[in-house]
């Protein structure tokens, strides 16, 4: 069976609690969830065997925003208010796809600035506290 491939988008990309969350998708340009692995070095035992080595995973929110505004309901005054907390996010790569995925970030400020007479852009990666799900709610 051939495999449905969708491109990003429509979708969504929401920060914060269920009761106040700030809905940044129409200033994402570019969004992914990306996982790695820091392997330890399998271990010699007596017997000629090799224990292996253990594998941590760790995913992180990598995501290029358009700035705002500066004001209090944007994203980059968001992103400085709770610069090191931890805080929920709900990604939806593509409304058709019928699923999203869900986690805990810990947030680092956005960059401001950059050439003069353009749109400027953010990239951020934020790391993710313990690991994301794919949920089948959208």
């Amino acid at each position: 069976m051939p495999i449905t491939t969708l491109k990003l988008g429509p979708g969504e990309l929401v920060l914060g609690e269920t009761g106040a969350p700030l809905d940044v998708s129409a200033q994402v340009t570019a969004c992914r969830v990306s996982w790695s692995v820091d392997s330890e070095d399998d271990t010699p035992v007596l017997s000629g065997d090799l224990l292996p080595g253990d594998d941590t995973f760790t995913a992180a929110l990598a995501a290029t925003f358009l700035q705002d505004d500066l004001k209090a309901s944007g994203l980059i005054r968001y992103s400085w208010s709770h610069k090191g907390e931890q805080v929920p996010f709900r990604f939806v790569p593509s409304s058709a796809a019928g699923a999203a995925i869900t986690g805990v970030i810990k947030l680092t400020p956005l960059d401001v600035g950059g050439d003069a007479a353009t749109k400027n852009t953010s990239e951020v990666e934020w790391g993710c506290v313990g690991e994301p799900v794919i949920v089948d709610d959208v």
